[in-house]
């Protein structure tokens, strides 16, 4: 959608009118997809707290609002998806799927919006994408009984060896507690510890490494509204921590986010155990979904049995910036296009990198 009734702005997320957020929260209780978590009025406030270069791209037509894109404006003059590296989903929050993004940035006098977990259904996404990839969901709209017997049907191995390790656990003769709602402040800093060891150990890039990252986390483990909270749940067996996971969840979906697990249990399986307990409490609770995000992992092969497309690539209007991405975008695909193996994919793991490094850092 793009005429000349469109027009758009870039704000504070401070700056929304009480009308533009009657209107953000009524897109997103009235689109399933945008029932995640990340897409929630309340997560933008908590990040613009911890992140002092977040912005709402708000697009209006005839004074109206249709949609909102929540940001962060590099020193660039690049701009990337709320969260930054955290941010396994975005999405234009409206009830459209026709916004031309690229005429809202030129309106609003934006260069390059890059993007890497969109929702690829909505169209001002799809027209810019270079590459597309399923993100897990696990669908638990008939209850848990009813999602794990499906995963028992499908995946009867892979299930039968978690009962398997429930009841070695259970007959080990160990003091074992579950918390799923664990509100303790020590844990939480447990798996932040364990957390940043696990990526010094795999060479993973520390989205822990920017202050704003931790901050943000640590005020969502405080927040409790019916919009959006933190949830940490944890395993522990002998009083050590075994397992931890820490997400946030919105009326209807849980988005799963840090799980960490001591390797001293793996005999256990103490992170399959842990997802199992808080999925069995969430269903009971009234959540619909957990969405896993993307990544070729085997447990979210096995546990999902549901599924999204998200995109991948940038939005730009007219401007040097926006010349620089497709330029870089360019080199990559050629690269990819050579007979080199591996050497092939380079280019682009290093821009990749180098942009997850900028964002961590809020450069």
């Amino acid at each position: 959608m793009t005429d000349a009734a469109m027009s758009a702005e870039s704000i504070r997320v401070d700056e929304l009118t009480a009308r533009q957020r009657q209107y953000w929260r009524g897109f997103c209780a009235e689109n399933p997809a945008l029932a995640s978590p990340y897409f929630t009025l309340e997560f933008a406030e908590l990040v613009a707290r911890a992140r002092k270069d977040t912005r709402v791209l708000a697009i209006s037509r005839n004074g109206t609002p249709v949609g909102f894109l929540p940001y962060h404006m590099s020193r660039l003059g690049i701009f990337r998806p709320l969260a930054g590296p955290m941010g396994d989903h975005h999405a234009l929050i409206s009830n459209r799927a026709d916004i031309d993004l690229a005429a809202a940035l030129k309106m609003a006098k934006l260069g390059v919006f890059t993007f890497h977990g969109a929702l690829a259904d909505q169209l001002g996404f799809a027209v810019h994408s270079d590459d597309m990839e399923p993100s897990w969901v696990v669908n638990m709209s008939e209850g848990f009984e009813a999602y794990w017997e499906d995963r028992r049907k499908a995946e009867p191995k892979a299930m039968r060896n978690i009962r398997a390790r429930e009841r070695k656990l259970t007959e080990s003769g160990l003091d074992v507690v579950y918390r799923v709602d664990d509100r303790r402040i020590e844990a939480l800093d447990a798996l932040v510890r364990t957390k940043r060891q696990q990526y010094a150990e795999t060479g993973a890039t520390d989205v822990f490494e920017g202050r704003w990252a931790s901050g943000l986390i640590y005020d969502l483990m405080a927040y409790r509204t019916d919009e959006l909270s933190g949830v940490l749940s944890t395993l522990e067996i002998d009083g050590e921590l075994a397992a931890a996971h820490f997400g946030m969840r919105s009326r209807d979906v849980m988005h799963y986010w840090f799980p960490v697990y001591d390797p001293r249990f793996s005999n256990y399986g103490p992170g399959l155990l842990l997802f199992r307990a808080l999925a069995e409490d969430l269903a009971e609770k009234g959540v619909q979904r957990i969405d896993l995000g993307p990544g070729d992992y085997d447990f979210k092969h096995r546990l999902s049995n549901d599924a999204f497309a998200i995109a991948s690539g940038a939005v730009s209007s007219v401007s040097v910036s926006g010349a620089a991405i497709a330029a870089g975008r360019r080199i990559d695909r050629f690269a990819q296009a050579l007979p080199l193996g591996r050497v092939s994919h380079w280019p682009g793991k290093a821009m990749r990198r180098l942009d997850r490094m900028m964002a961590i850092r809020a450069i």
